[in-house]
């Protein structure tokens, strides 16, 4: 067995999937939603917040923001969970709040 291979097996499932989840970070907004969400990630939604890694990186740019805003648009509008929206609407000043909040719609939409 190699040191690597002694390493990687010593990781616990979060710190792998920690692991994973930080070489989906590519742009200065997926660092900084990392950054504020890290203690979020569980074995349970790592695959989730990958994906919002994932959007954050597709998204990032210049226009970042504005970006953000039309996709939480456009989760609302496939939504028909108004409530929840209502419930979070005062917490949606940073685009990757509104992008987590965009993610969670459509996650409770295909559910």
């Amino acid at each position: 067995m190699s040191s690597s291979e002694s390493s990687t097996a010593a990781l616990s499932e979060i710190d792998s999937l920690e692991l994973a989840v930080l070489t989906e970070l590519c742009s200065p907004e997926a660092v900084a939603a990392f950054e504020m969400m890290h203690a979020s990630i569980r074995p349970s939604n790592a695959a989730r917040f990958a994906d919002l890694l994932s959007i954050i990186n597709g998204l990032s740019g210049p226009n970042f923001a504005d970006a953000a805003s039309l996709n939480l648009l456009e989760a609302i509008e496939d939504s028909s969970d108004l409530e929840f929206v209502e419930s979070v609407a005062s917490r949606l000043d940073h685009p990757i709040t509104a992008l987590s909040v965009a993610q969670l719609l459509r996650t409770y939409h295909r559910a």
